[in-house]
């Protein structure tokens, strides 16, 4: 009985001294209090709807998450949700920080592999799938499908996508992509209108979203940010932001599967 005790406790007192250490380490880049809430919770959220002079205040203080902050142009966005998210590495699988950076950045250059991912409808209570289509192509006007864009670093690529979803239809998509010594991010925009049935509710460029991740080692801190503009259509306002809101989090996850498959 008391081995068993003592091997719990030394559990519990190794859990507390890696909990203080990835908190000290975040200090260096994110307040205090978003700190606590993400390593006792693994993700903090905020999501703003038609608030005037309302900032990103999640984003850590690096240089590729403020490249995620300034991609946006001219008004305020009508809806942002910006998330922040804490993913400890499996056990055996820690690395030196920066190592596991081809890697992601391979994943994040994979867009045929986000054909077929789901997330939660909140207006039907239920998984629904979000792209029916997503393949890379030669250019925005010609269409022609191409393997992913995966060799090399992804620093400075621009690759267009054809995607298709269950809300909006069919549209192309623009992926431009940054890599650091220890960090990916890809910033994405609409290149096409979107439109719900007959309806054009998003303008060309008025929806865009950065995933940033920064390979900390031991921890992968990830760093979401989905921005848009679009109609205040009576019947189908909310159902539009409820949209936005859920497949920014389902990226998430397709990207943290497809990481642990590796």
């Amino acid at each position: 009985m008391k081995k068993l005790f003592s091997a719990l406790l030394c559990v519990c007192v190794a859990g507390t001294l890696a909990a203080a250490d990835i908190g000290e380490r975040l200090m260096a880049v994110l307040p205090a209090k978003t700190v606590s809430e993400l390593v006792s919770q693994g993700v903090a959220q905020k999501s703003i709807y038609r608030e005037k002079d309302v900032q990103p205040t999640l984003a850590p203080a690096t240089v590729l998450s403020g490249e995620a902050e300034k991609f946006w142009s001219g008004d305020d966005a009508t809806f942002f949700v910006e998330s922040l998210y804490l993913y400890k590495k499996r056990p055996g699988t820690e690395t030196a920080v920066g190592a596991d950076i081809g890697k992601i950045s391979i994943i994040l250059r994979s867009l045929s592999k986000l054909e077929g991912i789901e997330y939660y409808s909140t207006s039907r209570k239920t998984m629904r799938t979000l792209y029916e289509k997503s393949y890379a192509v030669d250019s925005a006007t010609a269409k022609k499908r191409i393997p992913d864009q995966t060799g090399g670093s992804a620093d400075g690529v621009s690759i267009f996508a054809v995607q298709k979803d269950l809300t909006f239809g069919e549209y192309v998509y623009e992926y431009s992509y940054r890599q650091t010594d220890d960090t990916v991010a890809f910033f994405s925009r609409n290149i096409d209108a979107m439109k719900l049935k007959v309806i054009k509710v998003v303008e060309p460029e008025r929806l865009r979203a950065s995933l940033v991740v920064q390979d900390l080692g031991d921890y992968l801190l990830v760093y979401g940010l989905t921005r848009a503009d679009f109609l205040a259509v009576p019947g189908i306002e909310s159902k539009i932001n409820a949209s936005f809101s859920t497949r920014a989090d389902a990226v998430y996850k397709w990207f943290i599967r497809e990481y642990e498959k590796q």
